[in-house]
């Protein structure tokens, strides 16, 4: 019972409350309500109406002539001023010559001067290197090009004999005149003829026309292949005996090639006659430690 009674106390509490807020809530919605009366009251006729504006356009209008006015140019009758300017070169005294007749006259030095100056300014190609040592053989010195400097020139001439040789020489001498080593290596395609009386006689012929040369002549001896036979090795070995002891009689030099190439099959190419990369290497290597040093 006590339960009951608490919550009919409340119930009338808050019937109690609503009667007496209710009246408040209505005065405080009744001014919402006019000024939205009073919005809806107002027309858009009731707004002022703005002046109308025309449209506006950037094509030119052509309908109407303008008029121009004609601006008179001053037109000046003085005459220009010339302008005085003295010219004067502070070093004319210098390249005068006693004696001139006038300064309307330039001295002989000035035009030599300037002639060679202009020579000067000219472009001027690079100038080749001349050879200083000359190599001429058979095909053995084939690839020494390669092996060597600017400063040294290698003319093969394959197929040649000795006595061929013995004719071209004079005139690959006078073509480079500027050698002043010479180093000759023939004799092996003379080998193959069997003819030994007859190479003798060609070399002699050989060393007395190089003695006429201005330069310092070497004779390259020849290089022992590991193939060919016992007779090709014989003539070869006989041959460059009698070449060291024939120079020396003509006071030519004379480079052995025939010891650092004997037996050596790594220098040789498969055929077994011509040498191959370190072949040239070290023949090359030969011919110019040996000429440098006599």
């Amino acid at each position: 019972h006590f339960g009951q009674s608490v919550a009919l106390i409340v119930c009338r509490a808050k019937s109690n409350l609503f009667e007496i807020l209710s009246p408040l809530v209505r005065a405080s919605l009744q001014p919402l309500r006019t000024r939205g009366a009073t919005r809806a009251e107002i027309s858009e006729t009731d707004w002022p109406s703005l002046p109308t504006r025309q449209k506006s356009s950037s094509t030119p209008v052509y309908g109407r002539k303008q008029d121009w006015t004609t601006v008179n140019r001053k037109v000046n009758n003085k005459p220009p001023k010339q302008l005085n300017v003295k010219l004067q070169n502070r070093f004319a005294p210098l390249s005068k010559d006693p004696g001139s007749i006038s300064d309307n006259h330039p001295s002989k030095s000035s035009e030599v001067r300037s002639e060679n100056l202009l020579k000067s300014k000219r472009p001027q190609g690079k100038l080749k290197a001349r050879p200083e040592t000359l190599i001429v053989g058979d095909s053995a010195v084939k690839d020494v090009q390669r092996m060597c400097g600017k400063n040294t020139k290698v003319l093969c001439f394959p197929n040649n004999m000795v006595n061929n040789l013995k004719e071209r020489i004079p005139q690959i001498a006078d073509e480079y005149s500027t050698v002043t080593i010479i180093v000759l290596h023939t004799g092996s395609n003379d080998v193959s003829k069997q003819q030994s009386e007859v190479l003798k006689r060609d070399f002699i012929g050989l060393l007395n026309t190089v003695n006429s040369l201005n330069a310092a002549v070497f004779i390259s001896g020849p290089v022992p292949p590991v193939r060919g036979g016992d007779e090709r090795f014989s003539r070869l070995f006989t041959l460059n005996k009698w070449l060291i002891s024939a120079c020396a009689d003509h006071s030519v030099h004379f480079i052995n090639n025939f010891n650092i190439f004997w037996e050596r099959r790594h220098l040789f190419k498969a055929n077994g006659f011509n040498i191959n990369k370190s072949g040239v290497k070290l023949f090359t290597s030969n011919l110019t430690i040996l000429t440098r040093h006599k």
